[in-house]
C-alpha cells in the first residue's frame, strides 16, 4: 500500500443531495470531483437503486440540485451549461435534456408544484425585472467600462463565499414546463428570498426572507413568509415570531401544519438549531418541538472532504412524524421525531457522520450519504421495516482508492479541565502505528493540536484530509470539542459566548495534556498548535498566552475586534457579543478578547495562511498580525496569501490551492518540528 499523496484530492468522489423517485425504483445524487486542468471541480448527476451500480443520470460538468416532479416523469436540475444557472429539465426513463429558463442572472434554486408542470425558482433578478440571458445590450464606453464598480447604500451588503450582492436580489418566479409561457415575476424590492415550500394543493407559496425598514441591519434574523400564488400581486405574510431566525419551511402532507428550523437569535449562533411548528390557521400560536431534546438538528459536523449536503424535512406514511439529521457528541444521525408527544428517536448509531439523505415517497426506506473517519463518502440505505438493522451500502465510489493508500484512524478519549464539563477528543496517530505496536514503540513523535473553527461547529468521526496527510508525515494530530462546540447542549455550546480564550482554553488544553498522559509515544517536546477562523484565533490566543508550543500555524483567523466588527460580513452583529457599545465608545472589550493586544508575548515560529478575498476574517487580520510580529523580530514568521480565495479554501477553494496550503504546512512543521 503507498503513503496517500496530495494528488489523491482528484481521485476522491463525493456523493450527496440525494433524491429519490416518486413510484420508480430510482434515485439520483450529485458526485463532485475536483479537476487538475480546469482547476475547478465537475458535478454530475448519478443514477442509483439497490442492488445496482450507480450510473450517470446527467454528462455535466457542472450540473446539480436533482428535484424529481411529484408524479415521478421528470427530474429538473440546475446546470451552467449555457454560462449561467439555468434550469434544466429531462423525462426519468431518460433522454435530452432541455434548458427551461433563459433568466438573466441565473437560478438559485426551486422546487416543483404538486401539479407537476409548474415551477418556482428563486432568480437573481435587478429592479428592472427578468430579462433574457445573455440579452444583446448597447453600451456606451462609460457603462462598459464601469460594470465592476461597486455603489453601496446597505449595512448588509455581502457575504462570504458569495460576494457582494450587487444590485441583483434573488426573488421568486413562476414558471411553466411549457417554454412558450413567460415566467412571471412575484416577489418585488430589495429582499432577498431563499427556501422555497409549496402547500399539497399547490395554492400558498413558503419562503425565507427579511421584510421591513430593518432588511439589511437584521439580515441574521430571517422570517417564514406565505404567499397566495393564486392571487395576482399577492403580498407576501409573515409566520414566523420575532426573536427566532427561522429557515428550511416544510409543509404537513395534509397542509395543516408549516415546520421549520430556527435558533434564538439573541443567542448570537450559540444555540441548537431547533425544530419549530406554526398551526397555519393560527400562526401567533407556533411551538418548539422536542425541547428536551438538547442537541442541533443540524448537521454540524467538519470536514474539509464535504459531498454536497442537504438536511430535509421529510414526514413519515402517516404524517405523525418529521425525520432530520442531528449532530450528538461528535456524531451525526438520523432521527424521527413525534412532533406531537415530543420524542426523539435515533435511527442510527455508530462513528460517522451523515450530510445528506432523503426519505422515499412510500416512507419505507432512506438513502444517506455517510463521512467516516476514513472513507469522506458512501451512500446507505435504512429499511424502516427491519429497524434496528444497520444501513447496507448503496455504493462506495472510494473504494479502489482507498484499498491502494494507507491510513490512520483516530481513537477518541475523554477529557476534563478543572470544574469543567467532559469534553471529546481524539487523537489520529502517524500512520503505520497501530495500537498493538503503542507499548513496544520507543520513538517519540511529535504531534500538532488542531482547533476547529465557529465556534459552534464539531469536530465528528469524519475524513480530513488535511489530518491524514500530517499523519503520513509522522505526526499525531490531537484535536478536541472544547467548550462553544455544537452536539453538546446549549449550554455547553453559550459558556463561551461573552468571552473567548478562557473557559474553552482550559479545556483545550486538558484535552492535549490527557492526550500527552494516554498516549506516552507523543513527544511532549515537540508540539505544534494549528486552527483556523476561531481556530485560528485560538492558535492566536495560544501563542501569545504561553511558549509551550514550537511551531505555530493560524489561518483565516481572527486577530483584531475593532477591525473585524467594521469589514467582516457581519461585523456589526458580533458587536452584540461584547455587550457594551461599539468601540469608538468603548474599546475595553475589544482589545481584551484581541490577540494583537498581547502580540508582543509571540515568540513561536508562526506560519499565517489567509485568503485575500475573505469577507468573513478579511485579509486585513492576517495582515495586521504578520505586520506586528515581523516587526516586533521576537519570532520566525511567514505570510501566504491565496488570491481569489473566501474563507472556506480548505474546503472547497481552487484544488490546486488546497495542495499548496498542505505542502507548506509539512514545510513548516518540518523546519521548526
Amino acid at each position: 500500500m503507498k503513503h496517500i499523496m496530495l494528488d489523491d484530492l482528484f481521485q476522491f468522489k463525493l456523493g450527496g443531495d440525494i433524491h429519490i423517485c416518486p413510484g420508480k425504483n430510482l434515485a439520483v445524487y450529485v458526485e463532485n470531483q475536483a479537476d487538475r486542468v480546469t482547476n475547478g471541480y465537475q458535478t454530475h448527476i448519478m443514477q442509483i437503486w439497490k442492488g445496482k451500480d450507480p450510473v450517470l443520470f446527467t454528462q455535466g460538468p457542472k450540473d446539480h440540485s436533482p428535484r424529481f416532479s411529484p408524479d415521478g416523469q421528470w427530474l429538473a436540475f440546475i446546470s451552467k451549461r449555457s454560462n449561467q444557472d439555468q434550469i434544466w429539465i429531462m423525462p426519468t426513463q431518460g433522454g435530452e435534456a432541455q434548458q427551461l429558463t433563459f433568466i438573466d442572472g441565473g437560478i438559485d434554486s426551486f422546487i416543483w408544484a404538486p401539479d407537476s408542470f409548474t415551477l418556482y425558482a428563486t432568480a437573481f433578478l435587478t429592479e428592472d425585472g427578468i430579462r433574457k440571458e445573455n440579452s444583446p445590450e448597447t453600451q456606451d464606453e462609460y457603462v462598459k467600462f464601469n460594470q465592476d464598480v461597486k455603489v453601496i447604500t446597505e449595512l448588509a451588503h455581502k457575504m462570504d463565499g458569495v460576494g457582494f450582492y450587487g444590485n441583483r436580489r434573488p426573488h421568486i418566479v413562476a414558471l411553466s414546463r411549457d417554454l412558450s409561457q413567460e415566467p412571471v415575476q412575484l416577489t418585488f424590492g430589495p429582499y432577498r428570498h431563499s427556501q422555497l415550500a409549496i402547500s399539497p394543493d399547490g395554492l400558498r407559496l413558503f419562503f425565507t426572507s427579511r421584510y421591513g425598514d430593518d432588511y439589511d441591519r437584521e439580515p441574521f434574523e430571517q422570517h417564514i413568509y406565505s404567499l397566495n400564488v393564486s392571487e395576482s400581486r399577492s403580498t407576501p405574510q409573515r409566520l414566523s415570531g420575532k426573536g427566532i431566525n427561522a429557515y428550511s419551511p416544510c409543509v404537513h402532507p395534509e397542509g395543516s401544519h408549516l415546520f421549520f428550523i430556527g435558533s434564538h437569535t439573541e443567542d448570537l449562533g450559540y444555540d441548537n438549531p431547533s425544530l419549530f411548528v406554526i398551526p397555519l390557521d393560527q400562526p401567533e400560536n407556533y411551538r418548539r418541538i422536542a425541547p428536551n431534546w438538547d442537541r442541533p438538528f443540524a448537521d454540524e459536523s467538519l470536514s474539509d472532504m464535504l459531498g454536497p449536503a442537504s438536511n430535509p424535512l421529510c414526514f413519515d406514511h402517516d404524517g405523525s412524524h418529521i425525520f432530520s439529521l442531528t449532530s450528538d457528541k461528535g456524531t451525526v444521525q438520523l432521527a424521527r421525531i413525534d412532533w406531537q408527544h415530543d420524542t426523539v428517536e435515533l435511527l442510527t448509531r455508530g462513528s460517522h457522520a451523515y450530510y445528506s439523505y432523503d426519505v422515499d415517497p412510500h416512507r419505507s426506506l432512506a438513502i444517506l450519504a455517510m463521512n467516516t473517519p476514513t472513507n469522506p463518502s458512501q451512500l446507505v440505505w435504512l429499511d424502516f421495516s427491519s429497524l434496528p438493522t444497520e444501513p447496507a451500502q448503496l455504493t462506495n465510489p472510494n473504494q479502489g482508492l482507498l484499498r491502494s493508500i494507507q491510513l490512520s484512524s483516530p481513537r477518541r478519549f475523554h477529557c476534563r479541565a478543572p470544574e469543567g464539563p467532559e469534553i471529546d477528543g481524539w487523537v489520529l496517530p502517524p500512520v503505520g502505528l497501530s495500537e498493538e505496536k503503542d507499548q513496544k514503540d520507543e520513538r517519540k513523535y511529535p504531534a500538532v493540536l488542531a482547533i476547529h473553527g465557529g465556534p459552534m461547529m464539531m469536530y465528528a468521526d469524519s475524513f480530513f484530509l488535511e489530518f491524514q496527510w500530517l499523519a503520513q508525515h509522522g505526526y499525531a494530530v490531537i484535536y478536541t470539542n472544547p467548550r462553544g462546540s455544537q452536539g453538546y447542549g446549549r449550554d455547553f455550546c453559550r459558556a463561551i459566548q461573552k468571552e473567548w480564550g478562557h473557559l474553552d482554553y482550559e479545556d483545550i488544553m486538558a484535552g492535549l495534556d490527557t492526550a500527552l498522559e494516554k498516549y506516552p509515544w507523543i513527544d511532549k517536546q515537540r508540539l505544534a498548535v494549528a486552527g483556523g477562523s476561531y481556530g485560528g484565533f485560538m492558535t492566536n490566543w495560544i501563542v501569545s498566552h504561553t511558549n509551550r508550543f514550537k511551531a505555530a500555524i493560524t489561518m483565516r483567523s481572527v486577530v483584531d475586534w475593532k477591525a473585524m466588527v467594521g469589514t467582516g460580513d457581519g461585523g456589526w452583529h458580533w458587536m452584540r457579543r461584547a455587550g457594551v457599545a461599539p468601540w469608538q465608545a468603548d474599546d475595553a472589550w475589544y482589545r481584551r478578547q484581541s490577540p494583537i493586544t498581547y502580540v508582543e508575548n509571540i515568540t513561536t515560529p508562526l506560519l499565517i495562511e489567509h485568503q485575500e478575498g475573505d469577507l468573513r476574517c478579511p485579509i486585513e487580520q492576517g495582515e495586521i498580525l504578520y505586520t506586528a510580529v515581523k516587526y516586533l523580530n521576537k519570532a520566525p514568521v511567514k505570510f501566504i496569501r491565496y488570491p481569489g480565495e473566501f474563507h472556506g479554501m480548505s474546503r472547497n477553494g481552487k484544488p490546486w490551492h488546497r495542495i499548496f496550503r498542505l505542502n507548506s504546512f509539512t514545510d513548516w512543521l518540518k523546519e521548526y518540528l
